[in-house]
């Protein structure tokens, strides 16, 4: 019985596996009934042009009957064998007439299913046999007409009449077989449609809308969900094509989740802490054994001295049972191999290994997957991934996977080692500066005491034995007494340098403008004295620094700016800012004395200075000011020639330009409208309006 059954079992797990099958039977049926349709309307048509035919045959021989009659009645013993031959040729035409309306003839059996028909037929052609076409034959011989004429005229207008009826039945036939046709054209048009709207819903059911789930299904994928579920639940080719995707999609997702996991290790890596790297070393046996489906991973690195391997992380419940654990060279062969090789081992079935091994003799394990963990130095261990409850054969993907996770945990040993060598050489740094800053504080404060101490001991000198001294001792004792003031502003200024290279400096927004109005309400008076005009731009930037240290920028460039003014007769202090490919930079611009070439790269270096007789000064104001921008990742340049003048560019944060801070400090120094800003040196000033003081 099941031998029986198999066939029709395989046609219709054929038939719900194959969507062409499915298309290929409607069609077969949509074709069948089409077909079905055509031969019985072609059949019925034929028979339709059997009966018209007949029709008109029947309708031409009544005819001849009356014809037949007029050459009889012509007929005499004189008349020719040609008149004989012509009677002879119309009873043979009428005879084949009625032979070919004979019902029971093949090309006549469309009639056969209407017996009134061929009774008819029947009766006409026995009655023509028997007394037309006797009476006609003894017309013929060439005894005078006699009855036979006379019998034959009398009988033909009774054939004629049933003839005339013959015809009437064949016509009624005719209409009866055309209504048949109509009718049967009707109901193949039911059918046809009927078969068309079933064929629509069987497309719609098993093409269209799982056409329509695939395409949306794709279109999800497309666009990154890969979460979304692709609703075609046939088992045809439409289906399987489906459950591909849906395959795809786990395998993208699971991807996915495999590259999140070596993402979320290297951010833990970038975080790495003191006295983290076992809990990263942790993490990432677990994200490894979860991204790449094992039942346990290990982390092992060979120990330098001892010459075994020791446990450093492993996965789940395994951490705490084996960390730490010492494991000897010969329970480890495949480890051994994968660091000798410096590549990655693959065993499918550790049970072939006939000797020992530790995590297949502890931990049951079938399979083995061992990945170095090559650093940039060198290679300190091994990712070994096992899977214990069945035998696995690792693929590609899932080595290049593990040589990514061990690659991270290299990384996280290396970068531990790092972490800790930095650590320790940055306390011991910290120690070492803290101990030069102390230092030169002690010996500033050890300088700038005496130094006070000279200068007021001269002070004392000139007060009160300044009248017994001659002018040139007088000169000598201001000299004292203004190196003693220098000595101790030096070494006021070398603790604020000092302060400005160690001190922490957390930004805040600065309006220059207001800093610049402080700093040249400060220096009013030499100002004025030297009779320096000093022009701002009324748009001067909005900086990310601290207030301190823009001031010491400005304070020096500007107090530099004025010192070493020299004889001009109309002396010119210029502040603005400017763009480059480098940013916004700020700059500090005069027309005095100017700088050598030669100086120019040593002017930022501490305790050097431009020699000027009649300048006196520490040496250490643009030291400060280079060492202030650099703070801020910035910079600071200058152009300059003897003679011609200087420029102190200095690029530091910028937070936004904004000019009504700079009005209201020009308000508040008293400033006034200038003119225009011309093209500065290697860039174009951007700010156009100028105030001078």
């Amino acid at each position: 019985m099941a031998a029986m059954q198999s066939p029709s079992w395989a046609w219709l797990s054929c038939w719900k596996r194959s969507i062409l099958l499915k298309i290929g039977a409607l069609f077969a049926l949509l074709t069948l009934t089409v077909g079905t349709y055509l031969v019985a309307a072609s059949k019925l048509t034929g028979q339709l042009t059997g009966v018209s035919k007949a029709i008109e045959q029947a309708g031409t021989e009544r005819m001849r009957i009356y014809k037949l009659a007029s050459l009889i009645q012509r007929l005499s013993p004189s008349s020719s064998e040609r008149e004989r031959a012509a009677i002879q040729e119309e009873i043979a035409r009428f005879e084949s007439v009625i032979q070919d309306l004979d019902f029971d003839a093949s090309q006549h059996n469309t009639f056969t299913n209407n017996p009134l028909l061929a009774v008819e037929l029947k009766q006409l052609k026995a009655r023509w046999s028997m007394q037309l076409k006797a009476d006609l034959e003894l017309a013929l011989k060439n005894e005078p007409p006699s009855a036979a004429v006379q019998d034959y005229l009398s009988e033909a207008d009774h054939f004629v009449a049933r003839w005339d009826h013959f015809v009437q039945l064949m016509e009624h036939e005719a209409a009866v077989r055309l209504e048949t046709l109509r009718h049967r054209q009707a109901g193949f048009s039911i059918v046809f449609l009927a078969l068309m709207a079933a064929a629509f819903v069987f497309l719609h059911r098993f093409v269209r809308e799982p056409l329509r789930h695939l395409t949306a299904g794709a279109d999800r994928l497309a666009a990154g969900d890969f979460d979304a579920d692709i609703f075609v639940r046939s088992d045809d080719e439409l289906g399987q094509l489906a459950r591909t995707f849906q395959r795809m999609a786990n395998t993208i997702r699971h991807h996915i989740g495999e590259l999140n996991s070596l993402h979320a290790t290297g951010q833990e890596i970038a975080m790495l802490e003191p006295g983290g790297l076992e809990d990263v070393l942790r993490r990432i046996a677990n994200r490894a054994a979860e991204s790449l489906e094992v039942d346990l991973a290990v982390v092992m690195v060979r120990h330098p001295t001892m010459d075994c391997w020791l446990v450093e992380a492993a996965s789940g419940q395994a951490f705490d049972k084996i960390r730490k654990q010492i494991i000897l060279l010969e329970d480890a062969p495949f480890s051994n191999q994968a660091l000798d090789v410096k590549g990655p081992v693959v065993v499918a079935d550790v049970s072939t290994w006939h000797g020992p091994m530790r995590f297949r003799d502890e931990f049951h394990a079938k399979s083995y997957l061992g990945v170095p963990l090559l650093g940039a130095h060198d290679c300190p261990g091994v990712l070994v991934l096992l899977s214990i409850v069945h035998t696995r054969l690792f693929t590609d993907w899932d080595i290049r996977m593990a040589q990514q996770f061990s690659s991270h945990a290299a990384v996280a040993m290396e970068n531990a080692r790092l972490f800790d060598t930095l650590e320790s050489e940055s306390r011991d740094l910290q120690k070492q500066l803290e101990a030069v800053e102390r230092r030169v504080a002690e010996l500033t404060h050890e300088v700038k005491a005496p130094a006070g101490r000279m200068a007021e001991f001269a002070s004392w000198i000139e007060r009160d034995y300044g009248r017994l001294l001659d002018a040139k001792g007088r000169q000598y004792l201001a000299w004292i007494k203004n190196e003693g003031k220098d000595l101790a502003t030096l070494a006021e200024r070398t603790l604020d340098w000092a302060r400005v290279n160690h001190q922490p400096a957390p930004v805040e927004t600065i309006d220059v403008a207001s800093v610049v109005g402080e700093i040249l309400a400060l220096l009013k008076q030499d100002r004025r004295n030297k009779r320096i005009r000093v022009t701002i731009a009324p748009d001067l930037p909005m900086l990310l620094c601290r207030r301190i240290h823009v001031k010491q920028i400005f304070e020096n460039l500007i107090g530099n700016a004025m010192k070493y003014m020299g004889r001009q007769p109309h002396p010119r202090v210029e502040i603005g800012w400017m763009k480059d490919e480098q940013g916004v930079k700020l700059f500090v611009r005069d027309n005095g004395v100017g700088i050598e070439t030669s100086m120019l790269d040593r002017i930022f270096l501490p305790f050097v200075r431009v020699d000027s007789e009649e300048v006196t000064g520490s040496g250490i104001g643009l030291s400060i000011v280079k060492t202030v921008a650099e703070q801020y990742k910035g910079s600071v340049s200058v152009q300059s020639s003897l003679g011609a003048g200087s420029i102190f560019f200095v690029l530091l944060p910028v937070l936004s330009r904004s000019p009504e801070p700079a009005a209201r400090a020009a308000q508040d120094a008293g400033c006034e409208t200038g003119g225009k800003h011309t093209a500065g040196q290697r860039g174009m000033l951007v700010g156009t309006e100028e105030r001078s003081i």
